[in-house]
């Protein structure tokens, strides 16, 4: 291992095969992948060596650059192979099997991830409060009357919201049994039928810092256009629709108005999730709040999107943690523990030394304080 500089390799989807994919400008210019550009800008400058190699349906496209550039770590942004999420966790096998250090969780636990019903079934076994919930086959008859009403319907095996609208939300069984084969035939896809929990949607991103694991302050999502009888989800339209995010006001911005307890809730229960599941590196834990102010797990998300205007660099930033400095903590953390040399030569200034121990604690101290306020002033 070079111990003057890192050298990172890029690792990113292609939606179609393209004969330009290791050019790093493409990344570093281009507006419609944010992740892979931010992430690609910080690599240069922290000053590191950085290599980009794009993969549609090629894995020996993936094993040759890795030989032939031989880099100290991949950063790993596949989440597709020939346009399917499903191969995810195929990819970061691969680099698994090959030995070679990269960023973000492991194999099993993407793998693990995508299955909503039985992250929630591990979930509740260790004390976390999940919605009741059915599985519906397709092709199978199943009784989801045990979930009640209003209930929220969902493909199974689907992210990003893919397959969820304010159509998901249903409140009687001839409006399930609609939205149920409406999954099954469009999508192709088993459902998972869900209690619908009023309330607040909360996001907790979550990493590694050598030995520990470290939570983030709670991001919030609004929707400050919806109609007063409309759910307030995260679609499908609310994530990735720019004019209906615009016309629902749709945002994210720092949780206000916690109560102390909840904040530590989120805090110890979003670790211990992400204990549970063997993530690494660093993962996103998405709550609905009830307006009982209890806390019930939506889904636990492996690798979540690392733009400088997504939720879980904003909410490092709200701690003191600059978007570098982020991108260099996940370098680092995936690096094998021995390599004592190469972390004190890309360690960040003294200055930033101890940006957790003091920064992160004096920022919840502060955010507990004004809850506390609030929460005496109500």
């Amino acid at each position: 291992m070079n111990q003057q500089k890192l050298h990172v390799l890029v690792l990113y989807d292609l939606p179609e095969k393209w004969t330009d994919h290791r050019n790093p400008f493409y990344l570093l210019n281009n507006i419609e992948r944010p992740t892979e550009r931010d992430v690609c800008r910080a690599i240069k400058k922290l000053g590191w060596s950085l290599s980009v190699c794009g993969v549609f349906d090629d894995l020996e496209e993936i094993t040759s650059t890795i030989e032939d550039l031989k880099p100290d770590c991949v950063f790993n942004l596949c989440e597709t192979f020939r346009g399917q999420r499903v191969h995810e966790s195929h990819i970061a096998g691969l680099l698994q099997m090959h030995g070679i250090p990269f960023t973000g969780c492991k194999a099993d636990a993407l793998q693990l991830a995508k299955d909503k019903a039985l992250t929630k079934m591990i979930a509740k076994y260790i004390g976390v409060k999940v919605p009741r919930f059915e599985i519906v086959r397709r092709n199978e008859k199943s009784d989801f009357k045990k979930v009640g009403y209003p209930a929220i319907v969902k493909p199974l095996d689907r992210e990003g919201s893919e397959g969820i609208a304010i159509a998901s939300v249903v409140y009687d069984e001839a409006g399930a049994a609609e939205r149920i084969s409406f999954v099954h035939d469009r999508l192709k896809s088993d459902v998972i039928v869900e209690q619908y929990i009023p309330g607040r949607e909360l996001y907790v991103g979550v990493m590694q810092k050598q030995e520990e694991i470290i939570s983030f302050p709670p991001r919030e999502l609004f929707m400050d256009g919806l109609k007063e009888n409309q759910p307030m989800i995260a679609t499908f339209k609310a994530k990735w629709d720019e004019q209906y995010r615009k016309r629902n006001q749709v945002s994210t911005g720092s949780a206000k108005n916690l109560m102390v307890h909840q904040i530590d809730d989120l805090d110890r229960l979003s670790k211990r999730l992400f204990e549970t599941f063997k993530m690494s590196g660093y993962a996103r834990v998405d709550w609905r709040l009830s307006p009982e102010g209890e806390a019930y797990l939506i889904e636990v998300n492996p690798n979540p999107a690392l733009s400088m205007d997504d939720d879980f660099a904003k909410a490092g930033k709200s701690i003191g943690l600059q978007y570098n400095d982020l991108i260099r903590m996940i370098v680092l953390e995936s690096l094998p523990r021995g390599t004592s040399d190469q972390r004190s030569n890309s360690a960040p200034p003294k200055s930033n030394k101890n940006l957790f121990s003091d920064q992160y604690l004096n920022a919840t101290e502060s955010i507990h304080q004004t809850n506390s306020k609030n929460s005496r002033a109500s």
